[in-house]
């Protein structure tokens, strides 16, 4: 018996022109999920609806509901390179994070998916506001819980070939023909330059700091609009890589300082507790963080988010001497 499947909505398409080609196979997939759902054994005789979510670029994530559950299916709509998200989300599940569990993996008309749990459940950022959640100690719990997903250690650099990163080491990463990209596009339309800080000081130290040390598993988009207000909170939709978790962290600080202008004071007091930490290292972290943030900002009008972040970097660039 097949499934009768109801499409609630039709997926959201992106207005920047840099999102021409996601918006192109969201309309190509929207056929192919259909046809997925038809033939899997876990949704054939039942009445199936499904509902596009309307946020995220980078993919397209449908909310499938049959009478006995709800689940996830998110199609990756890069081809040009894989995603093992659903690999981050099992190792960060056994290292004690609360995350969506995992049902399968595979691959949809050129596609990487992940068929996961829904979680019923608001998103943090919606529920609460940032004052809130410091007041709440949930900023703290934010960055407890992202130096927990940074504990399983994992070799190499970068996206995952084959197990392990697509660089062996920081160092070609860091040198890679796409961060030498990014870095060239901020500097060619005058998004940074040495007044919000040397780059070149910036990656020395990181080099310096990295130098041969094991990666970890890491988000690279943590924050409250990517985690679920549950008890304790429920991280999801990361932009997989391995890297170390000072860049991870700088990342999220990033995304912090582009909304407000403020530096994530209890995000950093949580990820470290009570240890001490190498400020130099961490605002290095964030220009190099900027560098590659701006390169897609810029050419999608951004405008107030680069500027909170060129006023900060500016505010702090001696941290660096």
């Amino acid at each position: 018996m097949e499934s009768n499947i109801i499409f609630k909505n039709e997926p959201k398409l992106s207005e920047h022109v840099a999102n021409n080609k996601y918006n192109e196979r969201r309309i190509v997939l929207v056929p192919k999920i259909e046809e997925f759902i038809s033939s899997h054994e876990r949704f054939k005789g039942k009445e199936t609806s499904v509902t596009f979510a309307h946020e995220g670029i980078s993919s397209l994530i449908s909310i499938i509901e049959t009478p006995d559950e709800k689940l996830v299916l998110k199609v990756h709509l890069s081809i040009l390179r894989s995603t093992d998200e659903g690999l981050f989300l099992s190792v960060w599940e056994q290292a004690g994070v609360s995350v969506p569990h995992v049902i399968e993996e595979g691959m949809l008309n050129g596609h990487a998916y992940v068929l996961m749990e829904y979680i019923d459940a608001p998103l943090l950022g919606e529920k609460s506001s940032r004052e809130e959640l410091i007041d709440k100690g949930l900023r703290s719990e934010m960055g407890v819980t992202l130096r927990r997903m940074h504990e399983p250690k994992a070799d190499g650099y970068g996206r995952l070939i084959d197990g392990k990163g697509e660089f062996s080491n920081f160092k070609d990463w860091l040198e890679s023909e796409d961060m030498k990209n990014r870095f060239k596009y901020v500097k060619d339309n005058g998004v940074l330059g040495e007044e919000h800080g040397s780059l070149s000081k910036a990656c020395e130290i990181l080099l310096e700091y990295i130098g041969d040390k094991k990666s970890s598993y890491c988000h690279f988009d943590f924050g409250s609009k990517n985690i679920f207000a549950t008890n304790p909170i429920t991280v999801f939709d990361p932009n997989p890589e391995l890297n170390n978790g000072y860049m991870d962290l700088a990342r999220s600080a990033v995304n912090s300082i582009a909304h407000d202008g403020k530096f994530p004071n209890k995000l950093v007091d949580g990820y470290f507790s009570s240890e001490s930490y190498d400020k130099k290292v961490l605002q290095a972290a964030i220009l190099v963080n900027s560098y590659y943030k701006f390169n897609y900002w810029h050419r999608t009008n951004k405008l107030k988010a680069i500027k909170n972040v060129q006023e900060y970097l500016i505010r702090t660039k001696d941290i660096l001497n």
